[in-house]
């Protein structure tokens, strides 16, 4: 470890005094999500006659997207009662937190409030029963569709990874370590499972179907692409905790970040000053943050979108891919039929052979004309 950060030291001198890094990193964007989710995550949907927070509101719709298209496939259009698949999609929404909170010895939020009991079965029954989600995803051109998703899960998914600092800090297990170090193995598969529980749920006792049945989640199948949500999750919560130095084995890598990042969106605890937070801050150093907490959830949200709406661009130009090549392939009609002749020496030949007309064929083909009836004779 010493020897890593001599090198991590090294390494950002010689990048401080030769490439001002701190000009490329454009800093708009970062303010732009900043305010963006501290807008969502404190703002009502309005104050007297929907006064809960935009945040749960955004999440529930996005779910109900994705629960339609997965949905979408069940056999022969069969639809199943409104409780199944209400219970189905409330999987799909509060299983990761509920995963979460069962680990840290904490009651999920479903149990503790009536709020996301409002929100998310609200939210389904104008979404889903109505056919709106179904109408978007099918009408909506699927790139775009899957980008733009992707982009909303990447802020949504950014803000529980970076609010897991919280929970852990309020958990029993882990109240004797809420002032020092957080655990990376910890903290990074609490971020993966926070994230992917509620799919991981839906898969293995396929909700998604008609009739529920034990099954293999897509998760579990493996693929860089497929297993994206779970070591990306990880990493942003790595990042995290990076970010606000909340873990002091990653020191070497919160320096370099600390160089490396512009000094404007750079938190004032970072001279050594307390933090005006009020999440659990470690006590290996006086400054306890890189830059500020809200512009590090947006680096995280920005990062992790970027990665989603990569996996989603690439799906989409495979897919495309593949039905061309489907379309050149397509089934072609011959005019010969290939044989196969087993000559006297037992060697199998390949016979070209065209079609051969014979009468039977023609008669079975040919239009059979209808007799007429005989004409009665004059006299």
């Amino acid at each position: 470890m010493a020897l890593l950060e001599a090198l991590t030291d090294k390494l950002s001198d010689s990048i401080a005094q030769l490439a001002p890094i701190t000009l490329s990193v454009p800093t708009s964007p970062i303010f732009q999500v900043s305010r963006f989710l501290h807008h969502v995550t404190t703002t009502p949907v309005h104050p007297v006659y929907v006064p809960y927070l935009r945040f749960g509101v955004i999440h529930a719709a996005r779910v109900t997207t994705v629960w339609a298209g997965l949905t979408k496939g069940r056999k022969n259009g069969k639809k199943v009662g409104l409780l199944q698949d209400l219970f189905g999609y409330l999987t799909m929404a509060w299983g990761g937190s509920t995963v979460v909170s069962l680990l840290l010895n904490q009651p999920p939020t479903w149990l503790s409030s009536p709020t996301p009991w409002i929100i998310y079965p609200s939210v389904y029954l104008l979404l889903i029963p109505t056919g709106l989600s179904n109408y978007i995803i099918s009408t909506c051109p699927t790139t775009l569709f899957n980008i733009f998703g992707a982009l909303v899960d990447g802020i949504t998914r950014a803000t529980t990874i970076t609010s897991l600092v919280t929970l852990i800090g309020s958990s029993s297990p882990f109240i004797k370590a809420a002032n020092a170090d957080v655990n990376l193995w910890t903290y990074a598969l609490l971020s993966a499972l926070a994230i992917t529980s509620g799919g991981l749920f839906v898969g293995l006792f396929g909700l998604g179907e008609d009739e529920w049945k034990m099954g293999v989640p897509g998760l579990l199948k493996g693929g860089l692409l497929g297993t994206l949500d779970a070591w990306g999750a990880s990493l942003i919560g790595l990042l995290w905790l990076a970010l606000t130095r909340q873990s002091s084995s990653l020191a070497p890598f919160s320096e370099f970040l600390h160089i490396a990042l512009p000094s404007d969106i750079q938190s004032t605890a970072a001279l050594g000053t307390k933090p005006a937070s009020t999440e659990p801050q470690p006590v290996h150093t006086q400054h306890t943050t890189v830059i500020d907490t809200a512009h590090a959830r947006a680096i995280c949200a920005i990062l992790l979108g970027g990665l989603l709406a990569t996996r989603a661009i690439i799906l989409s130009l495979r897919s495309g891919r593949s039905q061309r090549s489907i379309a050149a392939s397509g089934p072609q009609l011959s005019k010969k039929t290939e044989l196969f002749v087993v000559d006297e020496k037992g060697v199998r030949e390949s016979v070209l052979k065209s079609p051969v007309s014979t009468k039977a064929t023609r008669t079975e083909n040919a239009k059979v004309t209808p007799r007429k009836s005989p004409r009665a004779k004059g006299k």
